[in-house]
């Protein structure tokens, strides 16, 4: 295929990677340069592990959604667009885990991540809402019941449930815990470290 002018075209895959790469990039951009402000402000941030494990948590998944993206074989529009909505929720997320700037008279992360805690948690179990939604409808449509679902998801669908419950949860530790088990599903549980990028997405 060509185009008018005679140049080699963009095929769909390609059109629509360079759109997530730049999302993507980012994303990851937003939280390399918010750790750079804390530490090169790091006198004057009062630390706390909960915030920094959600950018991590974000981190990863975002190199998860890199990684997969090349199994990605959707065409048309209306198989793009539930994606696109994902790549904005995740840059969300990615974007609130960490403080923009470091205040003259300093951060609490702590606190940083108690006002953004509702916020956070919504726009990322929504983001796992939606891939699970999409998958889930993917793998019906190939003919496998909802029991097979069932076993096949047995973490994800009960975790939806506890990521949005976490909206109502104060407690940063608790928080923290629903973080760490996530961190460790979605490195051992899913094999991250060990999948081809050619996985169906």
């Amino acid at each position: 295929m060509r185009t008018w002018a005679g140049a080699p075209a963009m095929d769909t895959f390609e059109y629509i990677t360079a759109l997530v790469a730049v999302v993507i990039g980012l994303a990851i951009a937003d939280l390399a340069t918010s750790l750079h402000r804390l530490l090169r402000n790091r006198k004057r941030v009062r630390w706390d592990w909960v915030a920094p494990l959600s950018a991590l948590l974000i981190l990863a998944e975002l190199f998860n959604l890199w990684w997969r993206w090349h199994g990605f074989s959707g065409t048309t529009a209306g198989q793009v667009v539930p994606y696109f909505l994902a790549l904005i929720l995740i840059f969300l997320a990615a974007c609130i885990t960490l403080p923009d700037e470091v205040p003259a008279d300093g951060i609490d992360l702590a606190h940083h991540f108690d006002e953004n805690r509702r916020y956070f948690w919504f726009v990322y179990a929504s983001y796992v809402a939606l891939l699970i939604a999409l998958i889930s409808i993917r793998d019906l449509h190939n003919g496998l019941t909802a029991r097979a679902l069932l076993s096949r998801y047995y973490f994800d669908y009960p975790w939806l449930v506890a990521a949005y419950a976490m909206i109502f949860v104060r407690k940063r530790w608790i928080n923290g815990i629903v973080m760490l088990a996530s961190l460790g599903w979605l490195v051992i549980g899913l094999n991250l470290w060990g999948r081809t990028p050619d996985l169906p997405l």
